[in-house]
Parts: structure tokens; C-alpha cells; sequence
């Protein structure tokens, strides 16, 4: 169980992360984890960030996850994922 700015609790089974279901999605594709570009704003994004070969924060995400991230984009409410995928993806 994590509980996110003492507001939402979300609750898994201990052995279950964000990663794994990352990982699994990526070996089903085809795509290499250093190809891979992950956002993430809490606790458990940290792992994905720190593992895909872009990991990427919103500015209004948790410090360690801002720490973790290799870069670091606008808050979630100011499209800052939007914002990114338009500068590094589309352009």
C-alpha cells in the first residue's frame, strides 16, 4: 500500500510495480528498455524512471522521483508530458 500526498491510497499486491508491468509491455512490443521513455511523478514510477533509457518527471512530482528523473517537464496539469512528447517524439 502507498498513500500519495495523504490523499489517494493505492493498494497492490506486494509484489506487483509499475516496472513489471513496463517490462512485460515492452518484451510483448519488441522494445529495448534503453528505447523506452518513461513519466512518472511518485514513489512508484521511481523504478520505471530510474530503468527506461529516458525517465521523466513533471515538475510537480515528488522529490525523489524529480532526483531520479534524467529529465524534467512541466507539472501534469500544465500538459508537461504533452508538452515533451511534441518537443523530443513528434518534432
Amino acid at each position: 500500500m502507498t498513500v500519495a500526498e495523504g490523499k489517494l491510497i493505492q493498494i497492490m499486491h506486494t509484489g506487483s510495480t509499475k516496472w513489471k508491468g513496463i517490462k512485460t509491455m515492452l518484451g510483448a512490443f519488441g522494445v529495448k528498455q534503453s528505447e523506452a521513455v518513461y513519466f512518472g511523478d511518485d514513489n512508484d514510477d521511481i523504478e520505471a524512471i530510474k530503468k527506461c533509457g529516458t525517465g521523466v518527471a513533471v515538475s510537480n512530482a515528488i522529490p525523489a522521483a524529480l532526483d531520479a528523473a534524467d529529465y524534467i517537464t512541466e507539472k501534469n496539469d500544465g500538459d508537461g508530458v504533452a508538452r515533451y512528447l511534441e518537443k523530443y517524439i513528434l518534432s
